[in-house]
């Protein structure tokens, strides 16, 4: 199956605005679900598979969550 321009851009759009929500919470140092890390994670997995850019907020998440992981 062939993801349209359309609905990856969605999936950018909401991944920024989680990974926003993500990083306000841990800048007020209230708690994050895993879950939604998980979902943050599978968004930039596939959008890197399509070739497009990932949010800058989300890089970030995915930049953290490579150096924790070390």
């Amino acid at each position: 199956m062939i993801a349209s321009s359309a609905r990856l851009s969605e999936v950018a759009r909401l991944a920024g605005l989680l990974a926003d929500q993500v990083l306000d919470a841990q800048i007020m140092s209230r708690p994050v679900s895993d879950q939604h890390i998980r979902t943050l994670l599978s968004a930039a997995f596939l959008l890197d598979e399509y070739g497009l850019p990932l949010p800058s907020l989300l890089q970030q998440i995915v930049h953290g969550a490579k150096r924790g992981a070390d």
